[in-house]
């Protein structure tokens, strides 16, 4: 059942569409609604002169517009650009405002990369893994994350193979976790890398893997015990027939002597 919004204010007779959220509001009383329960506010959907003329034109809050305009002038965050829209607006309550000030402070801390990663990151938490990987990738076409090609950029290829593995796509999830570890270099992420492998059954991502980093064996090899564990822990889990009990065991044996070469 959906909720119901009351609206005070007037409504637009064109709305604003917020790209982030991929959908149009056309009172206060709806921005508030969608900054609230929002995933993730942008600074790019908000802090902009063609915001501002909405709320001028189509709201008909000049005094607001022009609060507003002086505080973009101004430079401020996010936080203190929605303080005249909560003011103006009476929408939410008195804690309900003091948790989204919190939250939108919280934003202002964070860089552009770092925010947009943690918007497509909330698919994750949420279990919507298909999403997460349809941000995660829109997000690594992005030219802030291409350029910087940094940790940050290794973090965003880590989690889209944490997507990968819930849906058991293990092949993807390897892959990525091979891209993130060239760029953020956290043991971590390559130990999720040769858990996929091992998850996989496929000889040839736990090979490849071996081959990928073989200037890092030293590094792979600390996994080792953690990679025996996990095997026997799948193949007790499984009962597996005596056959693929042995070969996956050849894999891990192969592969631990091509990292210790």
């Amino acid at each position: 059942m959906g909720q119901l919004i009351l609206c005070k204010s007037p409504r637009a007779k064109t709305p604003f569409y917020i790209e982030s959220g991929k959908v149009n509001i056309s009172s206060l009383e709806e921005l508030m609604y969608f900054v609230q329960s929002a995933r993730f506010v942008t600074r790019d959907d908000f802090m902009k002169p063609e915001f501002i003329d909405w709320i001028e034109q189509e709201i008909g809050q000049k005094e607001l517009a022009s609060m507003l305009r002086e505080k973009l002038a101004g430079k401020c965050g996010l936080r203190d650009f929605f303080l005249p829209i909560e003011a103006a607006n009476g929408y939410l309550t008195t804690s309900e405002l003091q948790i989204l000030n919190v939250q939108l402070q919280k934003y202002d801390h964070m860089s552009g990369l770092e925010a947009k990663k943690f918007y497509a990151d909330q698919f994750m938490h949420q279990g919507k893994y298909v999403q997460a990987i349809s941000a995660y990738r829109r997000l690594l076409s992005d030219s802030a994350v291409i350029s910087e090609q940094g940790h940050v950029t290794g973090d965003i290829w880590n989690n889209l193979g944490c997507a990968y593995a819930k849906l058991q796509d293990f092949s993807e999830a390897v892959d990525c976790f091979a891209r993130g570890y060239l760029l953020n270099r956290r043991m971590e992420t390559l130990q999720e890398a040769v858990d996929a492998a091992c998850m996989s059954g496929d000889q040839s991502l736990l090979e490849g893997l071996a081959a990928r980093f073989a200037v890092n064996a030293s590094q792979i090899t600390a996994e080792r015990t953690h990679m025996e564990q996990l095997l026997k822990q799948t193949i007790a889990g499984a009962s597996v027939s005596e056959e693929p009990e042995q070969q996956l065991i050849r894999w891990l044996e192969t592969y631990v002597q091509q990292c210790e070469d």
